[in-house]
């Protein structure tokens, strides 16, 4: 809980504390060494017609399955190290064991204008998702925007039972570079722009934990070990 003083009348104050409440989602900007390493494994999917759609939830045609996911992960380890140390800071309780993650999946989406991903869920432990490309037509489409929600192109997560008076969902308009890493069972969805243009993304799961009947889906995925992780805390 973190704690704040106000005044009140008079010399007194009033100290008040609010409570962590909900999933800790971490947004961080990635470096552009990375963001250029996967825009070219990305158009190389892309060439190889490495079709992933028949796994995702997204209304969206064009969704490539990287090739040789343990090429990214040097990066993808620092920014898991970077969201372990946010969570732990942010439950105030460290880490009995550090966990050691599998990156399960990882995946480009190229959206296009009426394209969209309805709320859904991830497998695993941990998802991410990174702005790559973000043309500047959809952020006048949001800065036109008149309604209450995130607008044309917006990242949303929803979280509890919708009681107005609690936080129930987030919206975020992405810019470039952002990346977002959250709990994989958390609902999210992205909604429709209409310019006629492309944004790309990039999309992962991670496991740190593999159950039984998941162990032939898992053999082959990549481990994350702890000390690819390890960042200046």
């Amino acid at each position: 809980m973190s704690e704040t003083k106000i005044p009140t009348q008079g010399n007194d104050q009033v100290t008040y504390g609010v409570l962590n409440w909900g999933p800790c989602i971490v947004q961080l900007k990635i470096s552009d060494d990375f963001k250029n390493k996967l825009i070219i494994g990305a158009e190389e999917a892309k060439k190889e017609n490495l079709d992933y759609t028949n796994k995702l939830a997204g209304i969206i045609k064009e969704e490539y399955q990287y090739r040789n996911k343990e090429h990214y992960l040097p990066e993808i380890a620092q920014v898991l190290g970077v969201y372990d140390v946010a969570f732990q800071k942010w439950k105030s309780d460290p880490y009995e064991r550090k966990p050691e993650y599998m990156l399960t999946a990882l995946w480009v989406n190229y959206m296009k204008k009426h394209e969209f991903n309805p709320p859904h869920d991830h497998s695993d432990q941990l998802s991410f998702v990174i702005f790559l490309k973000v043309p500047e037509e959809i952020t006048k489409e949001q800065e036109e925007y008149k309604g209450k929600s995130g607008g044309p192109g917006s990242l949303s997560f929803l979280y509890g039972e919708g009681n107005r008076q609690s936080i129930t969902y987030q919206s975020i308009r992405p810019k470039e570079g952002d990346m977002f890493i959250f709990p994989a069972w958390m609902k999210h969805y992205v909604a429709p722009f209409y310019s006629d243009v492309t944004r790309i993304s990039v999309s992962g799961n991670v496991a740190d934990s593999v159950q039984l009947n998941q162990i032939k889906r898992h053999a082959e995925a990549t481990i994350v070990n702890n000390e690819q992780m390890e960042t200046k805390k």
